[in-house]
């Protein structure tokens, strides 16, 4: 499954045009819109050098442990922003340190851009 949401989001940031930021901005705001209404977000920080917020709430995870299947959501859903972070290849950078899917109080979403 990991192989497959590899290139299912490969193959939409090829259909993208223009820089590899401009991909991972297109996914990664197309994915804010359809999830917006499930997760609370607290944001860290918004500006040209890094993107940092906590999603504090979240109704996939909640979905996911109700069934007793957290690794599953995780697999499913949080990997996912490691591949949409991934359209923007050496422009973004992303790295989370906890999940509510894998028990933490948090997701921590932290983005750095490289310099344009």
């Amino acid at each position: 499954m990991r192989g497959w949401s590899k290139q299912l989001f490969a193959a939409i940031a090829d259909g993208v045009d223009g820089s590899p930021r401009r991909k991972w901005a297109a996914m990664h705001t197309a994915m804010a819109e359809i999830t917006e209404h499930d997760v609370t977000v607290e944001m860290r920080r918004h500006d040209k050098e890094a993107l940092e917020f906590d999603i504090t709430h979240c109704r996939f995870a909640e979905f996911f442990r109700a069934l007793g299947e957290p690794e599953l959501g995780a697999l499913l859903v949080c990997e996912a922003d490691f591949d949409i972070a991934a359209a923007g290849g050496g422009d973004v950078t992303f790295t989370r340190d906890q999940t509510i899917m894998q028990g933490a109080l948090s997701c921590t979403f932290r983005y750095k851009f490289a310099p344009r």
